[in-house]
């Protein structure tokens, strides 16, 4: 039976990390209470949401062996816009993630996450949410690499 791919592993971490994000644990929101690994429509009842997934995966020009490998990874939040201070609650869930993960321990073959970047995204038209993606970055060996 094959392992969990790297990059799946990180995912899941993020995840579980991120669930702690809740008003009772110190964090300004509440935005742990749905953290997804799968995108799915985002209708103007929901509740604030965090989706996760990975976007690029490389091998780095300065890579130690051909095995490794910089996967940058998006963290995804989405408010609702039926809130009278949508924007302010999108920046605050923006720091909850940041400080959520900052000093995370992923799986023992990932070096810690960094930052990369954050932007507020434009609200697509019929999207009743303002959303955020937040852009974090880290190196792992593949298994066998040398």
């Amino acid at each position: 039976m094959a392992d969990t791919p790297i990059t799946w592993a990180l995912l899941e971490a993020l995840q579980t990390q991120l669930r702690n994000i809740r008003r009772t644990a110190g964090y300004r929101t509440d935005a742990g209470r749905d953290v997804r690994l799968e995108p799915m429509q985002f209708e103007a009842d929901a509740a604030p949401r965090i989706t996760l997934y990975a976007l690029t995966t490389v091998r780095p020009d300065d890579a130690r062996g051909e095995g490794e490998r910089e996967v940058t990874l998006v963290v995804e939040a989405l408010v609702p816009v039926r809130f009278d201070n949508t924007q302010q609650r999108i920046v605050e869930t923006m720091a909850d993630i940041e400080q959520a993960l900052d000093g995370l321990r992923l799986p023992t073959l990932a070096l810690p996450l960094r930052f990369a970047e954050s932007v507020i995204l434009d609200r697509p038209d019929g999207v009743p949410a303002m959303a955020a993606q937040q852009l974090f970055v880290t190196r792992f060996r593949q298994g066998g690499g040398r």
